[in-house]
């Protein structure tokens, strides 16, 4: 039986509400056979929820660290502290190998008691291990993709969410008569001049290839909005425009640059929740 969320004594269908309840509320996850393989499907997987807010704790016994994260051995070696921390096991390992790692987060549950779901993901299920999960009081689901999950159950209402939030954002600007604000394309001739101008300069740091800009992007398009006004933003492909790029020090991407009369003061490397963006840049406000 796969696709099935295991509660209340049964193997029943998991309900959507109840997996959208999950992907709202927990947000630490142990990785279970992340691969430091940029494109095996655990990393990719794992890389995603990251740069969606989720704390990623990386258990692979053959890597030191991954996605910036110290690896772990297996469950059981994370230091207490993280072992109290983890609220979803998400394993990337074979059904037949699924009932050791299952008996281990089912140790992590009775001792700490904050662990809350096993997930097995795209491909693997194991009832035997689900039932042990259950008996402990585990939320199970079998069978899924975490991240295919989340793009379809919260992911798709954040941007129906955002376009609602947009709209009456354009419909105030336009009643009190204010003019838009969007980021500037920055290119190596024109940065040094440009940048020089603003008392407050974030500068995106992207490449259209690159996954986790795409992300970054229409963040800093809603921040130059919110911020019209009170601070500038501009954007640099970093492939159209090298000289700049090298100049920074940037070797990876997405990275934001805060600048102020064009001298660097802070930066942030990776995709981040807009969140912690609007952070940073009230910071430098006051």
């Amino acid at each position: 039986m796969l696709n099935k969320l295991i509660h209340g004594g049964g193997l029943v269908v998991a309900e959507e509400a109840e997996i959208k309840d999950i992907l709202n509320n927990y947000r630490t996850i142990a990785v279970v056979g992340i691969s430091r393989q940029k494109i095996k499907d655990s990393h990719i997987v794992a890389e995603y929820m990251k740069s969606r807010g989720y704390r990623i704790i990386p258990i692979n016994p053959f890597a030191d660290e991954i996605l910036g994260e110290k690896c772990y051995k297996n469950l059981l070696e994370m230091p207490e502290e993280l072992q109290k921390q983890v609220e979803i096991v998400d394993i990337f390992r074979p059904s037949d190998k699924v009932m050791p790692i299952v008996e281990e987060a089912v140790k992590l549950k009775e001792k700490h008691g904050n662990l809350k779901v096993i997930w097995m993901q795209l491909g693997i299920a194991n009832e035997e291990a689900a039932r042990k999960a259950e008996a402990a009081g585990l939320k199970v689901i079998m069978n899924k993709c975490i991240m295919s999950e989340h793009k379809r159950l919260i992911e798709e209402e954040d941007k129906e969410l955002e376009q609602i939030k947009r709209k009456k954002l354009l419909r105030m600007i336009k009643e009190k008569g204010k003019v838009m604000s969007e980021p500037i394309k920055l290119t190596d001739s024109n940065f040094e001049e440009t940048v020089k101008k603003y008392d407050l300069m974030i500068v995106d740091f992207w490449a259209p290839w690159c996954g986790p800009c795409l992300v970054v992007s229409p963040i800093i398009e809603e921040l130059a909005e919110e911020y019209a006004g009170k601070v500038a933003f501009g954007k640099l492909n970093v492939d159209e425009n090298p000289k700049t790029a090298s100049k920074f020090g940037v070797f990876s991407i997405p990275t934001i640059v805060f600048l102020r009369k064009g001298e660097e003061i802070d930066r942030i490397i990776g995709a981040v929740p807009k969140d912690y963006i609007k952070g940073k840049i009230e910071k430098y406000l006051k």
